[in-house]
C-alpha cells in the first residue's frame, strides 16, 4: 500500500507549495505528482523536499525551456496511470477524450488538472482524477494497493 500526493495548477502560489511540501514530508508519502501550471513549481517542491515529483507541463508552461513532457504513462504500485495536464483533451468541456486516451494506452486511471475543479470518478472504464487547483489549497491523496486506486480530494 502506498499514498501518492497529487497537485496541479499551483500557479506560483508559494505558500501553498510550501504547505504541500510540509504535507509530503510529514505524511509518509511514497510519491508526489505535479500536473502542470507551472512546471517551475515542481522544481520548487523538489527544493523544499529533496524529492523530485513526477511532473508534466501545463498550458502555461509552453514557453518554458525546461518544461517536462506534456504527458506520460507510468505504472505506480501496480496501477497504470496516464499523467497529463488535460488541456490537450478539452477537459473543460468533456472528459470523454481523456477517458478514451487512458483506455487506448491501457491505463486504468488518468490524472489531470487544467479545470481548477476537483473531480474523481469513472468515465467509461477509466478512473479520472483532478485534484483541483493547489493555488486554492486543493490537492488529492491516492491510496494505491495491488493496482487498486482510491482517491481522496482534500483542501487545506
Amino acid at each position: 500500500m502506498a499514498d501518492i500526493l497529487v497537485m496541479a495548477d499551483s500557479h506560483r502560489h508559494d505558500a501553498h507549495i510550501r504547505r504541500a511540501a510540509e504535507l509530503f514530508l510529514e505524511g509518509g508519502f511514497a510519491m508526489a505528482v505535479h500536473l502542470g501550471d507551472l512546471a517551475a513549481d515542481a522544481r520548487r517542491f523538489r527544493e523544499l523536499t529533496g524529492f523530485s515529483p513526477i511532473s508534466v507541463a501545463g498550458n502555461c508552461d509552453m514557453l518554458s525551456p525546461a518544461a517536462p513532457p506534456k504527458e506520460l504513462t507510468t505504472a505506480l504500485f501496480g496501477a497504470n496511470f496516464l499523467i497529463c495536464h488535460g488541456d490537450r483533451y478539452g477537459v473543460k468541456s468533456s472528459l470523454a477524450r481523456l477517458s478514451y486516451r487512458a483506455e487506448e494506452l491501457s491505463c486504468g486511471a488518468a490524472l489531470f488538472g487544467h479545470t481548477h475543479r476537483a473531480f474523481a470518478g469513472y468515465v467509461g472504464r477509466a478512473l479520472l482524477i483532478n485534484p483541483g487547483a493547489l493555488q486554492d489549497g486543493r490537492y488529492a491523496v491516492l491510496n494505491v494497493e495491488d493496482g487498486r486506486v482510491v482517491p481522496r480530494l482534500l483542501r487545506f
